[in-house]
């Protein structure tokens, strides 16, 4: 598919001289500052179109930002409304960007506005769009590959614009939920699946019957293909997140993964149906024990919802947010198809200290499900390792050595204080403090394979981290300057370590 999509894109480059182009549909997952400053704009209902699922279009937030009063916001919500509004511009513009990373070591952990994974590459990215499709080329070169893949095409893909609807080929970051430094469904942790993916273009909404309500909503569907050193090779991945605003200050989404076909394993149109149905709780609503043991059972799901709610307390501004996230099966018994279900809890808001603009949240997660097929058979074992886990896609829910969704893997707590600075201003900044419970269970499935179990530790590890990283900007040319500071605490009488990051990318503007 990465041949097929180079082509693709060269092909189109040379077919399109003198044309007058746009370049960037959607907003991607490497700008925390502009995400910030959308969702800002979200909750106070300037922006309609749902703006939790990224790539995120910007067909509605272009509409959105016309079609508004910007001279009767606060000088806080003016500033949010004028860097939205720069980026725009910005991705208006037919773009050619170099950029290079340098950095002491690998990013252990990947979130949203993060620039890089493995340390020390370089990337030239091309864009370009018109009316009826867009492309994208992104080649890089990475000298320290924690996966052996030295020659990269993460970030580019091939869409084509039918009325409503897109259509793309490529590889693309997604982050599918409201969390800010973590979700449970998607993130940008694990490098991009090469898929076919069918979005809606805008969030045109529905009328209820009998009422003046409109729901804006939006929905995007991909096949991808899990083309890494895994157990199951070729293990196909479909992914399916609907997003909806009932209110403007209430937006939810429901998202759906699935992982099926791949070597050995049934590839047909009834088994990926049986997958839509949900019939694969074996012994439950699915195939029966003895059915499955022969190969019946057609895939290994998860499934949830999530939602973002704004309101104002005492004039300060307020979002909560909550995920629910569950793997396939009920550990309670009967025939639930959402059993060992996890969460995540998160709270935001804003506020300007020493003339800075602000966003502050608090965000917890927690991944350690005590599953019916564990050591004891009914849930009370203290070994989990079954989250993001499969009995036949034993590589789990992972991609090229990293989790697809929460940074911190399987049997992990997670609590995470952030600040975003807001300012439209050529200085940007971002801090986050990590407390972390890694591996809690101190056991792993498969300590001796790489390609089983736990892709962070195997042994439980509490960590510190405290990281940041300021953004500068100027004419054609952006710096980043991070860093991280950690210190982890080991079981089994392991020396605790002290580990230091620091990291530089330079992009120009060709």
């Amino acid at each position: 598919m990465k041949n097929y999509l180079v082509k693709l894109s060269l092909a189109s480059c040379l077919l399109l001289p003198g044309i007058n182009v746009q370049a960037e549909p959607w907003v991607d997952t490497s700008n925390i500052f502009l995400r910030a400053s959308i969702q800002q704009l979200a909750d106070i209902g300037i922006i309609k179109t749902p703006v939790t699922t990224f790539p995120l279009m910007w067909h509605d937030i272009a509409a959105d930002l016309k079609n508004s009063n910007s001279y009767k916001l606060n000088p806080n919500d003016k500033n949010a409304f004028s860097y939205v509004l720069h980026e725009l511009k910005l991705a208006k513009r037919n773009q050619k960007k170099l950029e290079v990373n340098l950095a002491s070591e690998n990013n252990r952990f990947t979130s949203f506005g993060d620039s890089f994974r493995d340390k020390n590459s370089i990337s030239l990215h091309s864009s370009f769009m018109t009316s009826y499709f867009a492309v994208n080329l992104s080649p890089s070169y990475n000298t320290s590959p924690s996966d052996d893949d030295e020659l990269r095409y993460d970030g580019s893909y091939v869409a084509a614009f039918a009325g409503n609807w897109v259509v793309t080929l490529g590889m693309q970051d997604r982050w599918w939920g409201p969390g800010w430094d973590s979700n449970l469904a998607m993130t940008n942790n694990a490098r991009p699946i090469p898929t076919v993916a069918l979005s809606r273009k805008s969030a045109q909404p529905l009328s209820i019957p009998f009422t003046d309500v409109k729901v804006p909503w939006t929905v995007t569907s991909y096949m991808g293909i899990m083309d890494d050193k895994r157990i199951v090779k070729d293990t196909l991945l479909w992914g399916f997140r609907l997003n909806f605003k009932p209110f403007d200050s209430l937006e939810v989404g429901v998202t759906r993964l699935a992982q099926w076909a791949g070597d050995g394993r049934n590839k047909d149109i009834e088994t990926f149906w049986n997958v839509l149905k949900g019939l694969d709780n074996c012994g439950g609503n699915g195939p029966t024990i003895e059915e499955c043991k022969n190969g019946a059972e057609p895939g290994n799901q998860l499934a949830g919802y999530d939602f973002r709610w704004s309101t104002s307390l005492f004039g300060q501004p307020l979002g909560l947010y909550f995920t629910t996230f569950a793997e396939d099966g009920d550990r309670k018994g009967g025939l639930s198809i959402l059993g060992e279900e996890r969460y995540q809890v998160g709270f935001d808001t804003r506020f300007n200290v020493f003339k800075h603009d602000w966003l502050f949240y608090v965000e917890g997660v927690d991944t350690y499900a005590l599953c019916k097929d564990g050591v004891n058979g009914d849930g009370t074992s203290t070994i989990g390792d079954c989250y993001y886990e499969h009995h036949i896609y034993k590589t789990g829910m992972r991609y090229k050595g990293r989790n697809i969704g929460n940074l911190y893997e399987n049997d992990a707590t997670s609590l995470v204080l952030g600040l975003v600075s807001q300012e439209n201003s050529d200085i940007n900044y971002e801090f986050k403090f990590r407390w972390l419970q890694l591996n809690k269970d101190n056991h792993d499935k498969a300590p001796n394979n790489p390609l089983i179990g736990n892709t962070l530790t195997p042994i439980a590890e509490n960590m510190l981290m405290l990281s940041g990283k300021a953004q500068y900007s100027y004419k054609n040319w952006r710096y980043t300057f991070g860093t991280r500071l950690s210190e982890s605490k080991y079981d089994n009488d392991i020396s605790n370590e002290t580990d230091i990051n620091v990291s530089l990318t330079i992009e120009y503007n060709l």
